[in-house]
């Protein structure tokens, strides 16, 4: 028995042209989408570890603060509420201006004070998938220091 391998046969006068981008313009448009999303939420991720930092310098600046205080014969919660200045930013790309600093819960018990520091900062998405809305990132941390 003899077997041959035959030309493959177009029923199609066209043939395949076009199929590749019929083929493309189905998975394509995924394939960007995913791509978009991901250096989105890459840049999110980015964001949130920067306030992380500047949430850490807070706290301890607030430490610093509350330290000297009760050095100096001080309540330790004197001048620990509101809007805190003089924290190094070390994050260059975040927005000073828009960098919101504050502290609030300031309370001792006994020889332990603890502070609350919250560090907000606007986000917007570049690329808005699924109707995205531009939001605030907030990063809160608790000290506590005797």
């Amino acid at each position: 028995m003899r077997w041959s391998v035959s030309a493959r046969q177009d029923f199609s006068p066209l043939g395949d042209r076009g199929a590749t981008s019929l083929e493309f313009a189905m998975v394509g448009g995924l394939l960007v989408t995913l791509l978009l999303g991901s250096m989105e939420l890459g840049r999110y991720m980015f964001t949130l570890h920067a306030l992380r930092i500047v949430a850490a310098d807070a706290a301890r600046t607030v430490t610093l603060h509350g330290s000297a205080n009760m050095n100096g014969a001080l309540d330790p919660c004197t001048g620990l509420s509101g809007a805190l200045v003089g924290v190094p930013i070390r994050a260059p790309f975040l927005n000073p201006g828009a960098l919101s600093i504050t502290m609030s819960d300031c309370a001792t018990d006994g020889s332990v004070t603890t502070v609350r520091v919250t560090v907000t900062h606007p986000f917007r998405f570049v690329v808005p998938i699924f109707g995205a809305e531009p939001a605030s990132v907030q990063e809160a941390y608790q000290t506590v220091f005797n």
